[in-house]
């Protein structure tokens, strides 16, 4: 069923109130065009580059700080890259190194159980020595040490021997290695 606009407005003067709402929502519409038409298209009468001068300078303006915008952001990505790569190569660096050092404190306290297991097997061998040799010949050598390597020598001795050999010392470096024993307390 298709309405005519005959039969539309018939059935409006029917309706008092409906055609005043229609009226009124016409009287609306045009007055919205009325005044929205100086805000759609500029009046013909302005010269456009007036108005459109600044707006078009305004423009370029921020194409160019766009552009600028845009390049510096390139620019931190390009270094932000970069940088990523740098941590990562300072990551496995660091890695490497601490794996490094860690091999080396290994090989290092290897070589010094190492080292200290043949200075032990050697100071053994020295003392079997010294124990041999007789009071009197030995002491010369002690006198002829430093304190606290007698000390270390006569300590590892028998007590009887070790008593032996402090008469056969100088008086001065007996007193001293007496000293050092009773302090140190025996092994």
């Amino acid at each position: 069923m298709v309405k005519t606009m005959g039969h539309v407005l018939n059935s409006r003067r029917k309706s008092p109130k409906n055609f005043i709402r229609l009226a009124l929502v016409v009287t609306i519409i045009i007055c919205l065009i009325v005044l929205l038409q100086p805000l759609v298209a500029p009046a013909a009468d302005q010269p456009l580059h007036k108005a459109g001068a600044v707006d078009l300078e305004r423009a370029q303006a921020l194409r160019k700080r766009e552009a600028v915008v845009r390049a510096r952001e390139t620019v931190l990505k390009a270094k932000e890259k970069q940088l990523t790569a740098m941590k990562a190569d300072i990551n496995k660096r660091i890695t490497r190194l601490a794996e490094m050092q860690k091999n080396f404190e290994a090989r290092l306290a290897a070589g010094m159980a190492e080292y200290q297991a043949v200075k032990n097997k050697n100071f053994k061998k020295l003392i079997k020595i010294y124990s041999a040799m007789s009071p009197s010949k030995l002491a010369p050598l002690l006198n002829a040490m430093s304190d606290l390597e007698t000390t270390r020598v006569l300590r590892a001795m028998k007590t009887d021997l070790a008593a032996k050999i402090i008469a056969k010392l100088d008086q001065a470096k007996a007193v001293a290695v007496s000293k050092r024993l009773g302090m140190l307390g025996n092994k």
